[in-house]
Formats: C-alpha cells, structure tokens, sequence
C-alpha cells in the first residue's frame, strides 16, 4: 500500500483493497508525515472493523478541496479527519456542525451524512481535555489555564474548549494582533467565561502564569531542533502542570520537569482526539491501548 493517495489514485480496485475496502483517511497538504493511519488502523483492527485508513492529499489551488471531498463522498467514504490547511474550508463546505466547530469556526472529524455533504466535529478540544485529565486528574474546567498560542489553528479550538468547560480563569497569550482581542471578546460573549487576552513576554503573562494551574504551548516553538523555548522557565513554580501540544518530548517539557513542575506532550492529544473521532464515526470509543501501542511505534 502506497503512502499517500491523491484522487486519481483512488480507482474502484485501489477502494476495494483486498476485502479492506479505503472508506476513511486524514487529507491534508502536506500529510506524508501523519501518524493517523497507523493510530486508526489499530483501532478498525482491534474492533474486527475491515476496512483501511490512508492518507489522502489534496490540492490548494481555489476548489479543490471543496471537489476532493464532493468525490470522495461519492467513492463511498465514512469519514475523515481533516489536518492543515483545511480545517477552515471544511467549516465552510459542512452541512451540519457541533457546537465547538461553531464556537471555533474549525474542525477537524468529518462524517457523511446518508443524504449527502459531511457533518463536522472538532475532536481536537475534546482531546486535549482528556488528555490534560490524564496529566492533572482534574477536568479542565478546574484549571487556571494559560494558553500560549492561542491565534493558532489549534490554539483556538483549545481556546473554545476551555471557554466551554468554564474554567475559573483563562488567559489567551499570542503576539500582539488584532485576531487576540476579538477571540478573547467571541469567547466571552458567547459562553461566559473569564477570558483575559495578554501579549507573550509582557509583564501581564509572567502574572499569568505565576497564577495559572496549567501552561499549554500551542505555538509551533518546539517542532524543530533548535527553537526557543515559548517562554522562560524561570518563571515556572514546582507543582504546575505543563502541557506541550507538539507530538514528540519537547526542550520545554524537559524545562519545566527540571523546574518542578509535571509535564507531558501532545502524543495524548493525539491519540484521544483520534478516539473520539473513531466513537463519531462508528458510535463507540476503539481500543485505546491499541491505538496508543501503534502512536509509540510510529
């Protein structure tokens, strides 16, 4: 099996594959490195579920995306998860919604609809509160949170899930943009919460996060060797949790572990907003320790 398809590559035999036939897959651009097949497919063959998970590129030419997901519907696809840079355009193209996806305006789990077109979910904001349970032991909506990134793609879908969840406070630290206040302001006004916006290096973010319970790096500082670190770790306290969305152990994780504090990094993410995604598409939750087995062997 080839590591990534476009849609012409997806002919009546390549579907079929064997008596596994492709009916989900992550679409992206790019999307060669995605651990997702290897997640969902231990998931489909834990469950004795036959069928096969790929990966699926589309192009970024105006339409595109919008015609992939037209035929891939048509080819007889379930469901997909949705990665960079489509997850706007599949808010844009989705007939029907859950209430983080319109709290976010983003989403990333796709399911088809009998009649035709796709419901969207985003499973990131889910994913990310189990997976702050598994670090904490606490729910989300316990924590004082700052979130360090927040403009991001994935810093706002973290942004509304905690807006969601109430937590007693929310600081959103991004650098200094227009985009910041007017999501501080979105969240605020539609769910209450106790949102602050801050810019990153201030005076006001090295407050937040003497106060917060949780630091969350949503930034990109962290996919590469060699990338500052998103804040000091100087201005840590022993006893908070540090959460780094990045898939792999990170310097800051290892700074904030060495200042005290419990640490952890998005691989839990990762796997639980894959589950949940699973549980969208076939109404159940997949053997998670199967799932998580395959994420460590990536």
């Amino acid at each position: 099996m080839q590591q990534v398809y476009t849609l012409p590559d997806l002919t009546p035999q390549v579907l079929a594959c064997g008596g596994r036939p492709i009916k989900l897959g992550v679409i992206g651009n790019p999307i060669a490195h995605s651990k997702s097949p290897q997640m969902q497919q231990a998931g489909l063959d834990a469950a004795g579920i036959p069928m096969t998970y790929v990966r699926l590129l589309a192009g970024t030419a105006a339409g595109e995306f919008e015609a992939m997901m037209q035929a891939l519907g048509e080819r007889g696809f379930i469901g997909l998860n949705v990665t960079i840079p489509f997850k706007k355009q599949a808010y844009l193209l989705a007939r029907e919604k859950d209430e983080l996806t319109s709290l976010c305006g983003a989403g990333n789990t796709l399911v088809h609809l009998p009649a035709g077109g796709w419901r969207l979910h985003n499973t990131d904001g889910p994913g990310f509160a189990q997976a702050v349970r598994e670090l904490t032991g606490h729910p989300l909506g316990e924590l004082r949170v700052l979130l360090l990134g927040a403009c991001g793609g994935a810093g706002c879908a973290l942004a509304a899930q905690c807006a969601l969840a109430d937590c007693p406070r929310l600081f959103l630290a991004n650098r200094p943009k227009p985009q910041l206040t007017e999501l501080a302001e979105h969240l605020r006004a539609q769910t209450g919460a106790r949102v602050e916006p801050i810019a990153l290096g201030s005076d006001a973010m090295a407050a937040a996060v003497r106060e917060a319970d949780l630091i969350v790096n949503a930034t990109s500082l962290g996919l590469h060797r060699g990338d500052p670190l998103p804040l000091s770790p100087n201005l840590l306290r022993p006893g908070q949790w540090v959460y780094d969305i990045v898939t792999h152990p990170t310097p800051f994780c290892a700074a904030a572990a060495e200042h005290g504090c419990r640490a952890d990094y998005g691989l839990s993410m990762l796997l639980w907003q894959g589950a949940f995604a699973f549980r969208h598409w076939f109404g159940t939750l997949p053997n998670i320790a199967s799932m998580r087995r395959a994420l460590e062997q990536a």
